[in-house]
Order: C-alpha cells, then structure tokens, then sequence
C-alpha cells in the first residue's frame, strides 16, 4: 500500500522544514500538521506547507506515517499515547528526537501492538526556532541517523524516499552509540556555548561596554547558545549520564590547559592550539568535500 499521508507533530525548525522537504519529494503526500501554536500552525497551512491542522489523537488514525518532531519529553509522551490509540496496521511511526535511548524505550508500546517504529535524529539546526525559521535546504547533505525499531526495510526505504530532495547522509547504529556520539558532538557543545555567554555576562556586568565588544569570534563560538531553552533542557534531561560523563573529561582537559597556561608551559600549550588547530581543518576539508 502506498504511504500518502503523513502526520507530523510539531511543526517548529525540524517539522516545519521536513514538511517542506517532503512537499518537493516525487512522493507528493498530504500532510496533516499538529502544532498548539496558531500562528505556526496558520503559517504553515497559508503558505501550503501543511494540507489540514489536525492534533495527534484525532488524525493519527488517517496517517500512512507518523512524524513526531516535538522535544524528547513531548516525543516519549505521545508515544505512550499512540499505542492506545487506532492506528493503521501498515503505519510507521519514526520521531526525530536528539536522543534516542529514552525514545527507543517509550516505543516499546507500539511494539506490543506490531505498530512499527523507527527511530531517527536528524544533525540540522539552528539557533532560530519556529516553524517561520524552517527551510528547505536545512538538511541538505546533512547526517540523518535512524536507530532500527520493528519497521520493515519497505518503510524505511519510503521513509527516505519522503525525504530524497535534501540528499541526506543516512546512517544507522545504536541507541546508545547514537546518544554517546551526540553528546560529544552536539550536546556537551551546547553546555559550553552556555556556560560562555552566562560566565562573560557575569563577569562583565559592571563592565560599561561589557558585551557589547563582543567581536566575531565570541559570537560564532557561541552562536548555538541562542536556541530553545526548552528544548534543550529536555536533552540534557534525556541524555544525562552521556553528557556528565563527557562533562567531566572536558572540566580535566580546562584544568589541564588552566596548569599550563599558569605555569606558562609554552611548549604544552603550543601543542594544545597546534592540535585543535589540525583538527578543525580536517573538519572544513571533509566538509568541502561533502559539499562538492
């Protein structure tokens, strides 16, 4: 049976630009949108983003797939709803979700009912959120990791189909070696994005120009400081043990280089730039290649 109509719920950056993607997609669904928020919800149904605003217990029942693109702790919540709720014997139920243990366990549920779930995250954002931010080239060449639930390699390969235009990097693994991955390279991150903007505005709130001098590298280093607060207090919640076990590791490395820099071991401190330095530029050049 062919998938043609898609629910997705939340309709913020990562929904609202995955029902643009699949609106180019040769797929061609309808969607029907499920967002609390009117003016999102509004937005999107005027600019022919979304075909219906629905909410998740009334539509959930006409969908072919179920996106939920809400928080992790909204996600974990609406799984345990759907597995109470009459669903299409042949739907695939995924979630786009930063992390995926929690998720993974939340969709137990569905299982019991052979409801199939697959799990996915994809690695795009942006400090503004809404779904008015979303765009259709937020994805494109990006990493979409999926964590394999009980779906069948049919609704996979529909799924991706759905959302061929953005030329995804699709990779599959674990739960756990997804949330340990993410941690590192997404969410610890975002901590010390954090932790710069409170620290510099607390130490310079005397300062009459203060934050203001503030100059392109402060800025792009903690750019990401800007997203959802919501959000991402969701993920840390959901991903806690990773992201404190990573912490730690970091807090080592700063006293580290704090020693060296106090004892003023210039040789170790060359090393420390010199190695960050290397590191970064393989990062740009892999990332050229991508792009080419």
């Amino acid at each position: 049976m062919a998938l043609t109509t898609v629910l997705i719920s939340g309709l913020g950056l990562i929904g609202s630009s995955i029902a643009r993607v699949m609106k180019q997609s040769d797929e061609a669904p309808t969607i029907l949108g499920a967002d609390p928020n009117d003016d999102t919800s509004q937005f999107m149904v005027d600019q022919h983003l979304v075909d219906e605003r629905v909410t998740l217990t009334e539509a959930a029942g006409r969908a072919d797939m179920i996106v939920l693109a809400g928080p992790v702790s909204i996600i974990v919540q609406q799984l345990k709803e759907l597995a109470n709720l009459p669903l299409k014997a042949d739907v695939l139920v995924t979630d786009v979700g930063s992390t995926k243990t929690q998720v993974m366990q939340a969709a137990e549920g569905l299982r019991a009912r052979h409801v199939a779930f697959m799990g996915g995250h994809p690695m795009a954002g942006s400090h503004q959120t809404g779904g008015r931010s979303g765009r259709v080239d937020l994805f494109d060449g990006a990493t979409y990791f999926l964590v394999t639930g009980w779906q069948t390699a049919a609704q996979t390969a529909a799924f991706k189909r759905f959302l061929a235009p953005a030329s995804l990097n699709w990779v599959t693994m674990s739960a756990t070696e997804h949330d340990a991955l993410v941690s590192e390279i997404s969410h610890v991150p975002h901590v010390l994005a954090a932790n710069l903007v409170n620290t510099a505005a607390q130490q310079l709130q005397h300062d009459p120009v203060g934050l203001n001098a503030a100059a392109g590298g402060f800025k792009s280093t903690t750019r990401i400081a800007g997203s959802d607060p919501t959000m991402w207090t969701a993920i840390m919640l959901s991903n806690s043990e990773a992201i404190t076990t990573q912490l730690t590791a970091y807090i080592d490395a700063l006293q580290t280089i704090q020693t060296a820099i106090q004892h003023r071991d210039e040789p170790q401190i060359y090393q420390f730039f010199e190695h960050a330095q290397a590191v970064r530029q393989r990062l740009d050049s892999h990332e050229g290649g991508n792009n080419k």
